[in-house]
């Protein structure tokens, strides 16, 4: 009895001692790392940028299992054994996003590697984390598996005389036909381009990569969205390597598309009318000057001849006001003002009369 005991007791508690694998669909790690060791400047922002990452795929893009080594935290085999955790509990058919950033060298002399935590640049494969070992855990575990890998470990600058250039897309070894997409940061001679990969990222998985709207972020429209935030005059400043589905889902956040609005389509609320006036055009503008000068033409005309007026005498039914040459001069002046006047007045009321193509316009400004 006691024997049939135990082996009961032991069936019952089986299932409680084996867990279960976690699985999801996506999965992420995300690395920051400032400082490697003391002879290594620290980078200014990377582990800021990398807890940002962190929480916008958390609440933003959907990922349901997030592993994040940052700081002294990083060390290479951490991120080793963190790496192989998370494609573990990614499901056959996951998405993996690894993320690294912070410094590495020796990409400039063939042997890349991360400046994990107690690296050096003197032996950059040996004392980190060579792109060759990395690059054996970054593998899909089956067909239908995808990893995403992102590094931003190719920086200005030197320590004695060893460029700060780590591993590069262009310098992947043994990249997979299909499942495997790297991105990083140009290298160019011997110095590299500090760019703002990892919060372009951020931005992009947080929505705005989504350009059509449709509520996700694939990876092509996040590979377009990080090649327009990170380029110059001479072009891209990334390198990529490696083939996914263009359709691949690398994010549920979307932005919402703009709505165009016409001047016709303007609603206000609590509307007030400050201007109803009709727009005039250039036509009306010359019949008002035609009429104006047509109009001070002919009272000028009139105005000369009431000055005269008290100077003619009646002879025979008719006003003789003089017959020199001056008085003349006078009043040819004075008939040329009077149907200079009346030319003026008649035409601009014909301007003015004349159908136009288009009706006036109405201006409404309000308060929303």
């Amino acid at each position: 009895m006691r024997f049939a005991a135990a082996t009961l007791g032991f069936l019952l508690s089986a299932p409680s001692m084996a867990q279960a694998v976690e699985s999801h669909d996506r999965v992420a790690v995300v690395i920051g790392l400032d400082q490697p060791s003391d002879s290594v400047p620290p980078l200014p922002n990377g582990q800021r940028h990398a807890r940002a990452l962190a929480s916008a795929l958390a609440e933003h893009a959907g990922y349901e299992r997030i592993f994040t080594l940052i700081g002294t935290a990083a060390t290479s085999e951490t991120v080793i054994e963190t790496t192989k955790q998370a494609l573990g509990q990614t499901s056959d058919n996951g998405t993996l996003l690894f993320v690294y950033v912070g410094h590495g060298a020796g990409g400039d002399f063939g042997e890349a590697a991360l400046l994990t935590r107690g690296a050096t640049v003197d032996e950059p494969s040996t004392t980190g984390l060579s792109m060759e070992r990395l690059a054996k855990v970054l593998r899909p575990r089956t067909g239908d598996q995808n990893i995403i890998t992102m590094i931003d470990a190719s920086h200005d600058g030197s320590v004695d005389g060893v460029a700060l250039i780590g591993p590069s897309a262009e310098g992947w070894p043994d990249v997979p036909e299909w499942g495997l997409a790297i991105t990083t940061p140009a290298a160019r001679g011997l110095t590299a381009e500090a760019g703002e990969l990892i919060p372009a990222l951020t931005d992009g998985m947080s929505g705005l990569a989504d350009e059509n709207f449709d509520g996700h972020v694939t990876i092509s429209e996040l590979a377009r969205y990080l090649g327009g935030r990170m380029s110059d005059q001479s072009g891209s400043l990334l390198n990529t390597a490696g083939a996914v589905a263009a359709g691949l889902k690398l994010s549920d956040a979307g932005q919402s598309k703009p709505v165009a609005v016409t001047p016709a389509e303007v609603v206000t609320s609590n509307a007030d009318v400050v201007a109803a006036s009709p727009a005039w055009s250039g036509r009306q503008i010359g019949a008002v000057t035609l009429m104006s000068v047509g109009g001070l033409s002919a009272a000028a005309s009139v105005v000369m001849y009431a000055s005269k007026r008290s100077e003619c005498v009646d002879r025979d039914g008719q006003l003789r006001c003089g017959n020199d040459s001056s008085y003349r001069s006078y009043q040819v002046t004075q008939h040329m003002l009077g149907w200079a006047g009346a030319g003026m007045l008649t035409a601009g009321l014909g301007l003015q009369f004349i159908p136009a193509s288009t009706g006036a316009t109405v201006q409404v400004v309000g308060r929303f």
